[in-house]
């Protein structure tokens, strides 16, 4: 492209470094509407997509899902999708799970779109009739006139419909909610199923999907469906998008820790290392299907730090203690079988010697373990580093007898070390915003019982 403007003595080239899709072209308020700016002279230029973002600023009572750290992909994407929706074109988010489809959508849905612009949301699953789907968008219509349904006059309606290959498909391979928005795709409009044989006509709506590629429960799904959609494809990100957003949630973390702020990249890109492998390295099998790691795990280890105080890691071998905790809760737990454990462990211990420590440093007993349910009763109750054990087991021991005295089935537990981890791990799940576990074992293992006792914790 740069040697085609090149030879064709074109004035405006693109810059030398990266692609051609890093810039966007400043056209000096040409296309705007607002005048305020008129009399500053301004100059037609391709800047780059990161120049227009916003200065991220993490309130401390920030909900960690909400975090979203402007990248050059999520920019272009976002102005994209408002080009599209703006002139009222369907569109079509794909990509693999933890890209930030989700995030990027609802977030220009639910803030950065005019008022005039209302979105509703749906989220597809295997169970998903086409029933359910068109008594959700009829329920948020208006009758206008005979046979013409809408949104209220002078507004527009947006609806998201995430995971959209997800419904199941039929005894003749085609999945009927989606075949009920063909429907109304090809023709603006459907039957009413209790007034037979009278077509409803849908006036100003348009649809936003998202979805992954088939595969893992999601289906593929026809062309027919897919013809009438603009398609934004999101790639998983490369390792100086996931560096500048991690660093820039742990920096905003560390900003009462001076002493170790220095080591917030190392220990990010230590993250990243350590993610690349273990995706590289532990595939999934038969035996291991569940060997599926994504972004969302990589994140979840800098969800965990964050759980503790800044305040009570102001060393590096406090602040690495963390670490290696959290790592080990997201990935090592996943694990089946001890040489996967000892692969990983061997992984972790070289990336710490990297960081300018060792292992026994960091790692005084083991195991190593981290909860917010020492302080019986507390109301502010603190994530920290458990090192009194014996402590530990008389206080889950009291908060056992404490469930047996309110509970009508009791729990009589033997608490040896194993099922104190497994305490511990749920336990730190279940604190978390949206934390979902899923226990893997055979009948009699505890899973039950300990997830009573942690849910009661």
């Amino acid at each position: 492209m740069r040697r085609k403007m090149g030879n064709e003595k074109i004035a405006l080239l693109f810059p030398e470094n990266g692609l051609v899709y890093d810039y966007e072209l400043d056209d000096a308020g040409f296309s705007s509407t607002d005048h305020e700016d008129e009399e500053i002279e301004r100059k037609i230029q391709w800047v780059s997509w990161l120049a227009s973002a916003a200065e991220v600023e993490i309130a401390p009572d920030t909900n960690y899902s909400d975090i979203i750290i402007p990248t050059q992909d999520t920019i272009r994407m976002s102005y994209l999708l408002t080009t599209l929706l703006t002139n009222k074109k369907p569109v079509l988010c794909i990509g693999p799970t933890g890209t930030g489809k989700t995030l990027t959508i609802s977030d220009k849905l639910l803030k950065k779109t005019h008022p005039d612009y209302i979105s509703h949301f749906l989220i597809f699953s295997a169970r998903t009739s086409a029933n359910q789907t068109q008594d959700f968008i009829d329920s948020k219509l208006d009758k206008r006139r005979k046979g013409v349904y809408g949104p209220p006059l002078g507004k527009y309606f947006i609806f998201f419909i995430d995971d959209l290959n997800m419904p199941a498909l039929e005894t003749y391979g085609a999945q009927p909610p989606i075949e009920i928005l063909r429907q109304w795709m090809d023709h603006h409009g459907w039957y009413d199923r209790k007034m037979i044989g009278t077509f409803r006509q849908l006036l100003d709506i348009n649809f936003v999907c998202a979805m992954g590629p088939p595969g893992g429960g999601r289906n593929p799904i026809t062309a027919r469906y897919t013809r009438h959609f603009n398609y934004l494809s999101f790639i998983e990100m490369d390792d100086i998008s996931k560096l500048k957003i991690f660093s820039t949630i742990l920096d905003s973390w560390l900003c009462n820790a001076d002493e170790v702020k220095l080591l917030n990249e190392p220990l990010v890109a230590a993250t990243i290392k350590v993610y690349s492998t273990i995706t590289s390295q532990l595939l999934p099998t038969p035996a291991k299907s569940h060997y599926t790691f994504n972004l969302r795990d990589l994140s979840k280890v800098f969800q965990g730090i964050l759980m503790a105080e800044s305040a009570n890691t102001r060393t590096k071998v406090l602040l690495l203690r963390l670490w290696y905790h959290e790592s080990c809760r997201v990935f090592k737990d996943r694990l089946v079988n001890d040489s996967d454990r000892n692969w990983f462990e061997k992984l972790v211990h070289s990336k710490l010697l990297e960081l300018g420590t060792n292992f026994e440093e960091v790692a005084p007993q083991l195991p190593v373990l981290y909860g917010d349910f020492m302080a019986i009763g507390s109301d502010n109750r603190i994530y920290q580093f458990i090192d009194n054990m014996e402590k530990m087991v008389q206080v889950i021991d009291e908060y056992m007898e404490d469930f047996n005295q309110t509970s009508t089935s009791k729990l009589r537990l033997v608490l040896f070390m194993d099922a104190i981890q497994h305490v511990c791990r749920i336990s730190r799940i279940l604190r978390q915003p949206m934390g979902n576990a899923l226990l893997l074992g055979v009948g009699g293992s505890g899973r039950q019982s300990l997830t009573r006792l942690a849910s009661h914790m």
